[in-house]
């Protein structure tokens, strides 16, 4: 089996100009002032012939076409296959816009962004003086900074919007891995939490990390090295803290998850730890199976009365319309959208990692089957992702499950079978790591 070695390191990913902000379609204006300066972060774990090299940038949504040209650049550079690659976002909505063609400024980003990544992911990995040996310390804590969200449509016609629901379903916990070296010595520590980092609103034009930053600069104080926030199943919870414009609550908020972390009981692993990967393509069909023109002029025509918290819902509409079309033309509509999932196994350790963002009890339900291990779930892998709702979501039919397809440029939304589809491959996948049957 040998030795579990790891390296790590990071970079600085910061715009050095004025750009579109991602995240809000209500914002306007670009970037202004920095709150908190951006960066990648890359930790490399070696196995005799198994690698697992793991980045989490402080962006929100990348096109997976861009994170597959990081992957390249990194294969290229270091002789590892793409497979062994997870590439990940915080999903901070302050970080710069990540679409080719939205503003000048930000195509430049764009291109600055892959090589500085790529470039430091090589450096790591072919850094073989950098590498240790990795001691194991798990432990979970619990921080109250999460909520979850749920819509609101007023009944004189006003705009919808979410809210805090003190009554629905969340994950308080916290759950943390640490990387030590021979001496003990705390070298890396990542920390899953499920947060959507929104606490700086649409009327900000901060560069900011949001409350991931402040929570890791407290971890790194404390325990020195290099902390990993790894955002989980964020997809329906909101901080209760949301829509501000004054840096220094992000601070605030990001201080309390920074001292879960710290306040957590840590156990060592006293086993050999051995590296497992494996991944997985899950494939939801699509509610509307006959995309047409026709089908799709109807329904931005039948989307147009929706009650929305969307300034710019009509042209949002023409512009789903727009580029549906252009699909159907380059003929590449299809009857389902597929997620790519993955999973790594270090001693009693899973790390989930989801493209997409999941809902909650995707996360509660592979802890509450998995109790004997201790499960880190990583979601926004891989690039952009629709929206994994539950059954409950489409019934109700909020925003996530019923009009995120529309920025999304999704042909149709999701099928509701996507809770019970998605649960289980993500089940079995695991089971298949850990070599348990269902």
């Amino acid at each position: 089996m040998g030795r579990l070695l790891f390296n790590y390191g990071l970079v600085d990913i910061t715009p050095e100009e004025p750009v579109l902000l991602g995240g809000y379609a209500n914002r306007s204006g670009l970037s202004r002032e920095i709150h908190r300066r951006l960066t990648s972060r890359c930790v490399v774990l070696k196995q005799a012939e198994k690698i697992l090299c793991l980045i989490v940038n402080d962006l929100m949504d990348v096109d997976p076409a861009i994170i597959d040209s990081i992957k390249v650049r990194i294969s290229k550079g270091s002789a590892i296959d793409t497979v062994s690659i997870l590439i990940s976002s915080i999903h901070t909505h302050s970080a710069p816009e990540t679409e080719y063609g939205r503003y000048e400024a930000n195509d430049r980003y764009i291109d600055f962004a892959v090589k500085i990544i790529s470039e430091n992911a090589c450096n790591i990995i072919g850094n073989k003086e950098g590498f240790e040996e990795a001691g194991l310390k798990y432990g979970r804590s619990f921080c109250d900074i999460n909520i979850a969200r749920r819509d609101i449509i007023p009944d004189d016609g006003g705009m919808s919007y979410r809210i805090g629901d003190p009554d629905g379903l969340t994950d308080k916990e916290v759950s943390i891995l640490q990387l030590a070296d021979d001496a003990g010595i705390k070298k890396v520590t990542l920390f899953s939490y499920a947060c959507h980092p929104v606490i700086l609103g649409y009327e900000s034009n901060f560069v900011s990390t949001d409350f991931p930053g402040r929570a890791r600069e407290v971890v790194e104080e404390a325990h020195g090295g290099m902390a990993v926030f790894m955002n989980g199943a964020a997809g329906d919870l909101n901080p209760r803290l949301t829509d501000q414009t004054d840096p220094s609550a992000v601070d605030r908020e990001g201080e309390l998850l920074g001292n879960a972390v710290v306040s957590a009981a840590m156990t060592d692993y006293t086993g050999t730890p051995e590296l497992k990967i494996a991944a997985k393509t899950v494939s939801v069909p699509f509610r509307d199976q006959e995309i047409t023109k026709e089908h799709i002029t109807r329904e931005a025509e039948r989307k147009a009365s929706d009650i929305t918290e969307f300034f710019t819902w009509n042209e949002m509409l023409e512009r789903w319309k727009k580029k549906v079309f252009e699909m159907i033309d380059r003929n590449e509509i299809r009857t389902s959208f597929t997620f790519k999932i993955n999973a790594a196994k270090l001693g009693n350790t899973i790390i989930f990692c989801t493209q997409g963002e999941m809902f909650v009890r995707y996360q509660i339900e592979l802890k509450r089957r998995f109790t004997e291990y201790h499960i880190l779930c990583v979601a926004y892998v891989h690039g952009i992702g629709a929206y994994i709702p539950t059954a409950e979501a489409f019934e109700k039919k909020s925003y996530e499950a019923d009009q995120a397809y529309i920025y999304e440029v999704m042909p149709s939304p999701l099928s509701p079978a996507i809770e019970q589809i998605y649960l289980d491959e993500a089940v079995g996948m695991i089971y298949e790591l850990i070599n348990t049957k269902l």
